[in-house]
């Protein structure tokens, strides 16, 4: 019997960087990765384009309205889950000054490290870093 891939997810996710800090949010799951981090943003919807979907998701989950802002691909990753296995392609917002949000915090980049993110945005996270050295 062969056996069944896991499903494949595309997710389209935003970094929302404001002052040198950048939005993070506990993760509302009951999965493996429940406890982690996350940038905003979820899956994207059968034959939804990258950045529609990331504009659903983020007016969905922080009443942001990105059109106003510039948004632009700063990354992909690929990860395979016991359970599926996700396509991210990870877009960055630069903000002149951060909203108010809530279920989150502004976060430092260089305290990213302080706190746990799912497997698939160690990439991402690696070159916000590099991000922060720069600058």
């Amino acid at each position: 019997m062969t056996p069944v891939a896991p499903p494949r997810v595309e997710v389209a996710v935003v970094i929302l960087l404001s002052q040198g800090r950048v939005w993070i949010q506990p993760r509302r799951t009951r999965d493996s990765l429940r406890g982690c981090w996350e940038f905003p943003g979820g899956k994207l919807e059968r034959g939804e384009s990258a950045r529609d979907g990331l504009a659903r998701e983020v007016r969905e989950e922080l009443g942001l309205d990105l059109s106003e802002n510039p948004v632009q691909l700063y990354g992909r990753a690929h990860y395979s889950y016991p359970e599926q296995t996700v396509d991210i392609r990870f877009f960055l917002c630069r903000l002149a000054s951060p909203p108010s949000l809530s279920h989150g915090r502004w976060v430092e980049l260089s305290r990213l490290t302080s706190y746990r993110f799912p497997p698939a945005n160690r990439s991402i996270l690696r070159k916000l870093l590099e991000m922060k050295e720069k600058t």
